[in-house]
């Protein structure tokens, strides 16, 4: 206990270690053969990680321009369908969740519906709202529908596509390099086994044991 403390408090948390530990589920599912698929993907996604990492951060920047437009324009309409205390553009933060709403295609319509109210009954155009000196809660239907639409199109027909571009690309990569005769995982099975028989490290085994190395390797190297 008193060593978990040490290290927790001068380096870092002992959780993060277990963590680790779990990416060496890779190595157990390379003893499974039906798992080769699996592995196929998990290498896939591992070698998308840079660029799905660029993408993020375009997306985000994407979602700041759209934000700090929305809290210019859409700031006061009035809180009704999907605007209400959590979902509106009176503030950066709810901005992005609101964006982050709309760039999974799902209740963007209710956030456009206040925005198309531009004349009485439906708002108030010489409302007071507090804290500011512009008038009314009003929205503006030609650039709200300009607004979403584009931000629409960007997000998700663009930079969600993307993410699924870069994944099929590089598994089809994955997948070339699985068809090959021998892959990465055939020599380190062929490592671990002549390791057994060499313990030493002599690179050297005894020819009356060459019999029972082969017979212990696996396919296709057997």
């Amino acid at each position: 206990l008193v060593l978990s403390d040490i290290i927790e408090k001068y380096f870092v948390s002992p959780t993060l270690f277990r963590v680790i530990r779990l990416a060496r589920i890779g190595r157990v599912l390379r003893l499974i053969r039906g798992a080769k698929g699996i592995r196929t993907l998990l290498f896939a996604l591992m070698m998308s990680l840079p660029a799905l990492f660029n993408i993020g951060l375009l997306l985000f920047l994407v979602m700041f321009i759209y934000s700090i437009f929305g809290m210019s324009n859409f700031a006061y309409v009035k809180k009704e369908s999907g605007i209400d205390d959590i979902f509106n553009f009176e503030t950066f933060g709810n901005s992005i969740i609101c964006l982050f709403e709309v760039t999974t295609s799902a209740g963007w319509d209710g956030l456009l519906n206040p925005i198309l109210n531009s004349v009485p009954p439906d708002c108030d155009p010489h409302l007071d709202n507090p804290g500011s000196h512009v008038k009314g809660d009003c929205g503006n239907p030609s650039m709200g529908i300009c607004f979403f639409c584009s931000y629409i199109i960007v997000s998700f027909l663009i930079v969600v596509n993307m993410y699924i571009a870069i994944i099929l690309e590089n598994f089809n990569v994955a997948t070339e390099e699985s068809s090959e005769p021998l892959c990465e995982d055939d020599f380190e099975m062929f490592y671990e086994t002549w390791e057994k028989f060499d313990p030493d490290a002599t690179q050297f085994i005894a020819y009356s044991t060459l019999s029972d190395f082969v017979d212990t390797l696996q396919e296709p190297l057997r």
